[in-house]
């Protein structure tokens, strides 16, 4: 879990903490089957992190990877994630049953991120990531603990 210990490494644009909770789009957010790739509004993703299948080789093709921890160092299951365009437009919402979400993004635009534990008092946390060229960039969100 030491791992976790890194705030972040790679290209990351910039950070904000929200309180409160998301916007809702009226719309439940798609729940992603655990350790399975899929492809939503053109973006690949994965809900991944729990063990032995997180050392599967595939998920290294993901240029993004968020991390779900608590300020213990301990990782987190159950977050949504919304991911926006630069524009701010919402290109989905999906719940992650384990500590990784792994994304490919079509291009290397900023993008945000906005994360949610299903608990109304924690806040939301937001990113913007970018894809990098080459390799993984590792976006540690950190959960104030409750």
């Amino acid at each position: 879990m030491k791992q976790v210990a890194h705030a972040l490494i790679g290209a990351i644009v910039g950070t904000a903490m929200i309180s409160g909770t998301p916007a809702s789009s009226g719309e439940p957010p798609a729940e992603l089957q655990l350790d399975a790739a899929t492809t939503i509004a053109g973006v690949e993703v994965a809900c991944t992190g729990i063990g032995q299948t997180k050392n599967d080789p595939r998920w290294l093709g993901f240029p993004v990877r968020l991390e779900f921890a608590n300020t213990r160092h301990e990782y987190l299951v159950g977050v949504t994630v919304r991911l926006s365009a630069s524009q701010g437009a919402s290109l989905f919402e999906v719940s992650c049953a384990g500590p990784w979400l792994l994304l490919k993004l079509p291009d290397r635009a900023p993008y945000r991120v906005e994360a949610h534990m299903s608990d109304a008092i924690a806040p939301v946390l937001s990113r913007v990531v970018i894809a990098p060229k080459t390799g993984q960039t590792r976006v540690v969100l950190t959960f104030p603990d409750s």
